[in-house]
Formats: structure tokens, sequence, C-alpha cells
């Protein structure tokens, strides 16, 4: 079992190369999280109230995940093979999140929000599309996710979900800046992959998942 995985593991497949994409989402999150904390300062916002529950650094987060939602999404109709899978997968985590973090619908909040009854059966209907997607990927080109889930291309995508699981231990310790903070510097994460994926589809289409390591590697 051992060496079957750590074959997998050194074996050849496609490669993500944007790798300073942990750092660009790292200043991004701190200059668009700055900008907006000056301006919310400005008109009178305390540093509670920004970083409240669904004040301007949750805004910013939903818009993230919006654009992330969407860029992914048009690379995928751009793309095919293993990179439209990819888009397929970035763009479904977005828009989870994106459901997960727009507030509930209530007496005070009724323009940009969802019931409590619609969030889990949106969520449920993403979940499932991914499902179906992943299913069919998998059926037209077997061994295929495989290679999707090789941490040498969906590497991004686990830090992620690293960065995200400490948003949620500072939750659980009721430290508020840390969790937003965390939770903005994870979602920049799927933007800037989004756009990577959406730069990549402009260039040139994705090679077959069963092509060699120098051919895949080189467009990612």
């Amino acid at each position: 079992m051992l060496k079957s995985i750590k074959g997998w593991l050194w074996s050849s497949g496609p490669t993500w190369h944007y790798r300073r994409i942990w750092l660009d989402a790292l200043v991004a999150t701190a200059v668009i999280n700055l900008v907006a904390f000056l301006a919310a300062w400005a008109i009178g916002l305390s540093v509670h109230e920004i970083f409240l529950e669904d004040g301007p650094i949750e805004d910013l987060q939903s818009l993230s995940l919006a654009v992330a939602a969407v860029v992914a999404g048009i690379a995928a109709l751009r793309l095919s093979i293993l990179a439209r899978y990819v888009a397929i997968t970035t763009a479904c985590i977005a828009a989870i999140f994106f459901m997960r973090e727009m507030p509930i619908c209530r007496a005070d909040t009724s323009f940009f929000c969802v019931s409590k009854m619609m969030l889990p059966i949106a969520i449920a209907v993403i979940a499932s599309l991914l499902l179906i997607a992943t299913a069919l990927f998998e059926l037209r080109h077997r061994g295929g996710m495989l290679r999707a889930i090789h941490p040498r291309l969906s590497w991004p995508l686990a830090f992620t979900a690293i960065v995200l699981g400490a948003s949620q231990v500072a939750e659980k310790l009721d430290i508020v800046f840390a969790e937003e903070l965390l939770e903005s510097y994870g979602f920049m994460v799927l933007v800037m992959s989004a756009i990577w994926l959406f730069r990549f589809s402009r260039r040139q289409g994705a090679a077959p998942v069963g092509s060699g390591r120098k051919a895949v590697s080189a467009r990612y």
C-alpha cells in the first residue's frame, strides 16, 4: 500500500506551475483588506463593526468568491479534459463558499441574502454538480482523478483548505480578526487560481490526460 502511494506521488503528471500564488494572494489580501479597513474607518465604523459578521470584510469575501466562481466557470467553458475539470472544481468550491458566506435573510436584511431553507438546498445542488462532473470525468478518462488530485497539481486547493481550516480554529477560539483575515486569504487563493486558469484558457487548450509529463506540465 505504502509502495503504491509512493509510486503515485513520484509518478509523472500535470503540474501547477503558478508557484507564487500563495504570495500574490497574500499581498492582494493585505492590500485590499487594508484599503477596505481604512475606508470603513473613515466613515466612522469601529474595528468591531468592520470585522463583524456580515460586515465590510465579509462583503469583500463574498465579492472575491463571486469573482472566483464566475472567472473559473468561464475558463471551464474554454478548456478541455483535465484543465476543464480543475476549473469546474474551483468554480464549484468558490460557489459553495459564496453561498455559505451569504447573509441569512432577516427583517433587516432582505436584498443580498438567502433563506435558511434555500441555503442547504443551493449548496447541495452545487455539490451534486461537482460530483456529477467528477463521475463523468473519471468515466471518460480512466485514472484522470488520480492525476487531478495529485499534490503536484492540486496543491493550491489543498493550501486553501489548510488556510480555511486555520480560520475555523480561530473562530473556535473567538479570534474574529484572525478568522476573517484567514478566510479572506483562503478565498483570494481561489481568485488567483481562477484568474490563472482563465489566462491559460486564452493562450491554449489543455492536453489530454494521458499525455506525457512534459506536454501537460508545461501548460500549468
